[in-house]
């Protein structure tokens, strides 16, 4: 059987381990949700400061192109002078992988680098579209001639009559060495997060993987943001089905996109590590807690436990008196309880102890206590004197006077016992007419003396009956070795005698 103090405990601890796997299971989720809302931020904020390098060197590369467009048109038919400008505008910018100028019938008219296209019609959708819309232009990624994956950054040409003559442009290699490369290379990170960036129409311009420069990867969701000229954060799948925290900014410009991400795995790295250095300084406070719940857990039950060994004792270990510390009203009031009802018991055992070793007519002792206190007196070998006496003619009383007139000549003759013996000396009814008298420590001759002083006092006493009373007397000594059958019997046999010598009248029992 389970105690309190064990369902106490259980309850604690099962409240602490709802309390404690809540505290955890809500951090987690917390902690969490601010993992990912983190990296979101930091990613989109990232992809924007990168948008704006990103951005701020296609100004610098226009700026370029346009701060030296006058001295082309101005030498425009001089292949040697407009080759010789490219080349300083090449040194100068840096950005650009090659220039070149076309005039406005699509023909190259100088390169640098040299790489053989001088005086030949440049065919590509880029050049023709830079040609139609004869303004500042950034292409979309195109195969050129050569066979490069490129993008075609121009400005046109005009001379002093507003003629348009042709365009100056710089291209950027995309599978090659470039600005892009060198802005955004160093942000590909171990935990596997890196930054790549698109065109217009979602093709790849920039990726750490180069082999998939190039590629179209529209279907991408932060893709379709970027397409749609929007720019935040998103948790998604990319086109290979990995999950990734991206933020991504649109670039006005050029109208690309650029996206940093960082794989939702590595994000939530950190996660184990916070949530075990949570539990590890909560640990420490769950001890504590749990030696508190003991100790309180103990106090509480402790009263009660206490009151329930005491239920199980023995009467004779219960008569003590209760002495359990209660300092809360419910164990106060069951102390009370117990202990006003162990009185009580211990009241009614009492009265039933004393009612069942008292005659219920003449309150004298009855045949029951007789034997206890000859048993007791047996048991610690002491001398003790007998008084056997016997009403005389009871039985014509009862059938002149009736039964009650006899029951109140039996009160009449108690009255006389009690008022003649002294303390320690037991006045017992055995039955009927019969009366018996014990003398602890006295002798045969101090019975008989009390033996004649009771005879006489009924003798002379006036009877309920109004009648003389007189009773018969046998008086004996235990003796050292007898038996209390062989005592009783001897001091019967001097009743007898008492009765036979004509009544009212005192025999010593012979040893």
């Amino acid at each position: 059987m389970k105690t309190l103090r064990f369902w106490i405990l259980a309850l604690i601890c099962f409240t602490m381990l709802g309390i404690i796997f809540s505290t955890l299971t809500s951090s987690y989720f917390v902690t969490k949700k601010s993992l990912i809302e983190n990296s979101l931020e930091q990613n989109r904020v990232y992809s924007k400061k990168l948008a704006q390098m990103t951005d701020e060197v296609f100004s610098s590369m226009q700026n370029n192109l346009e701060a030296r467009k006058s001295d082309v048109v101005k030498d425009i038919d001089n292949h040697a002078t407009v080759t010789n400008i490219l080349e300083q505008l090449n040194i100068s910018g840096k950005n650009f992988n090659s220039l070149s100028v076309i005039n406005d019938q699509g023909i190259a008219i100088a390169t640098t680098p040299n790489i053989g296209l001088v005086g030949n019609k440049i065919n590509s959708n880029a050049v023709k579209e830079a040609l139609v819309k004869k303004e500042p232009f950034i292409s979309k990624p195109y195969y050129a001639q050569t066979g490069r994956l490129l993008i075609l950054i121009s400005t046109p040409l005009f001379n002093g009559g507003d003629e348009y003559v042709g365009m100056l442009n710089g291209t950027i290699y995309l599978e090659e060495d470039n600005f892009i490369n060198h802005i955004l290379a160093e942000h590909y990170s171990k935990d596997g997060s890196y930054v790549y960036v698109v065109d217009r129409d979602g093709t790849l311009i920039y990726h750490p993987e180069k082999t998939r420069i190039g590629e179209s990867v529209e279907s991408n969701p932060v893709v379709r943001k970027l397409i749609d000229e929007k720019s935040g954060a998103l948790q998604i799948d990319n086109t290979l089905g990995n999950n990734f925290l991206a933020g991504y900014t649109y670039i006005e410009k050029s109208r690309w996109g650029v996206v940093s991400q960082t794989p939702f795995k590595s994000a939530l790295k950190p996660l184990s590590g916070i949530m075990l250095t949570i539990f590890t300084f909560s640990l420490p406070f769950i001890l504590i807690f749990i030696v508190i719940a003991f100790y309180v857990s103990t106090k509480l039950a402790s009263p009660l436990r206490e009151l329930a060994i005491y239920t199980l004792r023995g009467r004779d270990e219960q008569e003590e008196a209760l002495d359990i510390p209660t300092w809360y009203f419910e164990a106060k009031q069951l102390t009370e309880t117990i202990e006003n009802y162990r009185k009580r018991q211990e009241e009614t055992v009492d009265n039933m102890k004393v009612i069942s070793l008292t005659d219920p007519l003449t309150g004298l002792k009855n045949r029951r206590y007789a034997d206890i206190l000859f048993d007791k007196l047996l048991d610690q070998k002491e001398k003790f004197s007998l008084i056997m006496l016997d009403i005389d003619h009871f039985k014509q009383v009862n059938d002149q006077f009736g039964h009650i007139a006899g029951d109140e000549v039996l009160k009449f003759i108690s009255k006389i016992l009690k008022d003649l013996c002294v303390e320690d000396e037991e006045c017992i009814r055995l039955g009927g007419e019969e009366f018996l008298i014990l003398l602890p420590k006295k002798y045969v001759q101090e019975a008989y003396i009390l033996g004649e002083r009771i005879r006489m006092t009924v003798e002379d006493s006036v009877s309920p009956i109004h009648k003389k009373l007189t009773i018969s007397l046998g008086v004996g000594e235990y003796k050292c070795g007898e038996t209390l059958t062989q005592t009783m019997q001897k001091i019967d046999l001097a009743l007898y005698e008492a009765k036979s010598n004509g009544r009212n009248n005192v025999v010593i029992a012979k040893s």
